[in-house]
């Protein structure tokens, strides 16, 4: 995890940023010359911005939510699958193509 302190607020700059607005902001991996991250957000922009500039022009920043791993959606959808299995909602695609379709009309 890499961090960064300004006014008090740790910040991991592993994960993203949201503001206010709902635009993502994401440390580019470099640093101002005053040693700042800098972050990019929005789409198409390319010129980091440091992160104290965004903090006052946009902030405050959310962090995002880490991305859930593959082996744990798999394990949740598996487990749901078995869970539904077992208790017998199980349907044949013909089955499921004329229940969908009676819903639709």
């Amino acid at each position: 995890m890499t961090t960064y302190i300004h006014d008090g607020v740790v910040f991991d700059l592993d994960c993203g940023f949201v503001d206010v607005v709902g635009i993502e902001w994401r440390w580019s991996g470099g640093y101002s010359p005053a040693g700042e991250p800098l972050l990019v957000g929005g789409v198409g922009q390319s010129t980091g911005v440091p992160l104290p500039d965004v903090y006052r022009d946009h902030g405050p920043l959310i962090p995002l939510p880490a991305a859930l791993t593959a082996r744990l959606r798999k394990a949740v959808v598996s487990a749901d699958y078995q869970a539904s299995v077992a208790a017998g909602h199980v349907e044949t695609y013909e089955q499921y193509a004329l229940r969908t379709a009676r819903a639709g009309s």
